[in-house]
């Protein structure tokens, strides 16, 4: 094992290292980084009643509270970086805004005082509230893993900020209380945050709305598809280890969640696929796979070997990790494939958010190609298989084939994709349309392929 870890560092020790993230991501890109906690309300949600354990009630806001981590190109700052200890102090009120302050400044010294100190002081990127950087920055939404907060991968958002990102995380809560719940509704809780912090970044003066993107670990790796399939908006998927591998239960039980309504590029870089017996044990073996099915979606596949599940938080699977929490590799070994996911995941974005075509080609090629051997790295790229059938896509046909063969139009775009579907009802709506706009033979038409999709819609 000692010499394969050597293997590792030499095949991979040209990637630049920065020092002041503890060795955790790339070499920083031109932009400062500026962090903003941004303590807002979902007036549209509202917790139950929580009480402590003596069952007494806590203060609980007619509203969810969600605590957001705001990341961004910032001008060039002489104030102090943000150091652990500031990010875990803010974690500490993201769900109960009114925390003493005394309370906080209590466990800070703790943390202060421990055997971890040192973990605890060292400097990030970031400084809190700096001057925002000119101009106009994609947008990307990181949402963490099962109950964490938004900080548990801070350097990643910080790298990611630094390369022409704004970047926004909140901690993952369940739909009615602090406590996430491994179940549909939990799930769609943090579906509906992602979408409440892209809708906060319409306030933001550097976000551009029309570049959004989503990134998950873990629990997040399965609610960030939930959201995808539920809003055009975001253009691209990251899953770090997501459960969408493993909860084929839960993403089942969602009717709007299929793979064919997954239409974006995904990248999905996770550890070692876990042993059949092991995944049975846990009651989350899949019969399918989400991912291999998403044919309309350029997909890369990515395997981490020296990492394990909990690695890929840069927080509590390596700052704050002991170094026997390691398996069979050193800490170096992980740390150096933990800077190959930010890597790949900056370039990814870069690819499919700005159209950059280095980006997309470093993508292509294999991870040696780009300096990551093959002991740290594989990767395997699935491209689409074909265009997104649409209601859209079939009316743009229809007309321009002088509105005739609907029926044969419909049948060869269900041979192509067997998930294509057209609503009768508006079918119809669309046949009155024609009609108004003198197109009788165009309106029967779409009436016929109605009666022919439901015989029994006697409106059409």
């Amino acid at each position: 094992m000692k010499t394969f870890a050597i293997l590792i560092l030499a095949a991979s020790a040209h990637l630049p290292v920065h020092a002041g993230a503890a060795g955790l991501t790339p070499a920083p890109g031109p932009h400062a980084v500026g962090l903003r906690v941004a303590q807002l309300y979902d007036y549209s949600r509202a917790m139950d009643e929580q009480l402590d354990a003596f069952g007494k009630p806590l203060a609980t806001p007619q509203a969810r509270p969600i605590q957001a981590l705001v990341w961004y190109p910032a001008r060039q700052s002489q104030a102090a970086p943000m150091r652990v200890v500031d990010y875990r102090q803010a974690a500490l009120s993201d769900v109960n805004f009114g925390l003493p302050a005394a309370d906080s400044a209590k466990q800070r010294a703790a943390w202060l005082a421990g055997p971890q100190k040192s973990r605890y002081e060292a400097a990030t990127l970031a400084v809190r509230d700096a001057a925002p950087a000119a101009g106009k920055y994609p947008v990307l939404v990181y949402a963490p893993s099962f109950a964490e907060a938004a900080d548990e991968n801070l350097d990643l958002c910080e790298y990611l900020a630094s390369q022409g990102y704004v970047v926004i995380a909140s901690r993952s809560l369940g739909a009615r209380s602090k406590v996430m719940t491994d179940d549909v509704e939990g799930v769609e809780a943090q579906a509906a945050d992602i979408t409440f912090l892209v809708n906060h970044a319409h306030t933001l003066p550097q976000a551009d709305l029309d570049k959004v993107a989503v990134a998950g670990f873990s629990w997040g790796g399965l609610s960030n598809v939930f959201a995808a399939a539920r809003s055009s908006r975001i253009k691209a998927l990251v899953s770090l280890d997501g459960s969408i591998r493993f909860y084929q239960k839960i993403w089942s039980a969602a009717g709007d969640v299929r793979p064919a309504r997954t239409t974006v590029p995904m990248l999905s870089l996770g550890a070692a696929s876990l042993p059949f017996e092991e995944l049975a044990q846990k009651n989350n073996r899949p019969t399918a796979s989400y991912l291999n099915s998403m044919k309309y979606s350029d997909v890369y596949f990515g395997t981490m070997h020296p990492m394990q599940h909990g690695h890929f938080s840069s927080l509590y699977g390596l700052r704050l990790a002991r170094d026997d929490e390691f398996g069979d590799f050193r800490r170096a070994d992980v740390e150096q494939a933990y800077r190959a996911v930010a890597l790949y995941v900056h370039r990814f974005f870069d690819a499919y958010l700005k159209q950059d075509d280095k980006a997309l080609a470093f993508l292509r090629q294999s991870p040696a190609r780009n300096g990551i051997a093959p002991q740290v790295m594989a990767m395997r790229f699935q491209p689409a298989l074909a265009a997104v059938p649409t209601e859209a896509a079939f009316l743009r046909a229809f007309a321009a084939a002088g509105y005739c063969d609907a029926q044969a139009l419909y049948a060869r775009m269900r041979d192509d994709s067997p998930d294509f579907a057209l609503s009768p009802l508006h079918l119809n709506t669309l046949g009155y349309q024609l009609l108004g706009g003198k197109h009788a033979r165009g309106a029967l038409e779409l009436f016929k392929l109605a009666t022919h999709i439901e015989p029994k819609y006697g409106n059409a």
